[in-house]
């Protein structure tokens, strides 16, 4: 049972990193400091060498809500895009693709879910 939990852990850790690198155009540096893990580690996840740990998996999770959201909240990934790299006034001005880059994704998902909900429209 733990192999297999183990397996799918590895197998979520390398969706998510993938899906980071291709819907946030994160490239796995990138990623890696999001996770606040070493680059190497990424490699290891994404060629399930190893699964994350408890902290890692929860923002894991959070990389994968963020890209969910902007797939609800925009018609295509090109305006994705132009919101991430576009000082956001609900973030103080900052990019949100920069508040990801450094880990700090709570507050980019509390503005997308603003969005989605239409709080903030």
């Amino acid at each position: 049972m733990v192999a297999i939990t183990k397996q799918l852990e590895m197998a979520a850790a390398k969706k998510a990193i993938l899906s980071a690198n291709k819907n946030l155009g994160l490239n796995f540096t990138e990623v890696a400091s999001a996770l606040d893990v070493d680059p190497r580690t990424i490699y290891r996840y994404k060629n399930n060498e190893s699964a994350p740990s408890p902290d890692v998996r929860e923002r894991l999770s959070k990389l994968r809500e963020i890209s969910q959201l902007l797939s609800e909240v925009f018609v295509n990934q090109k305006a994705s895009y132009s919101w991430l790299y576009t000082e956001v006034p609900m973030l103080r001005g900052q990019l949100p693709i920069d508040l990801i880059r450094s880990g700090d994704l709570d507050k980019v998902i509390s503005v997308l879910a603003g969005l989605y909900s239409g709080a903030f429209s």
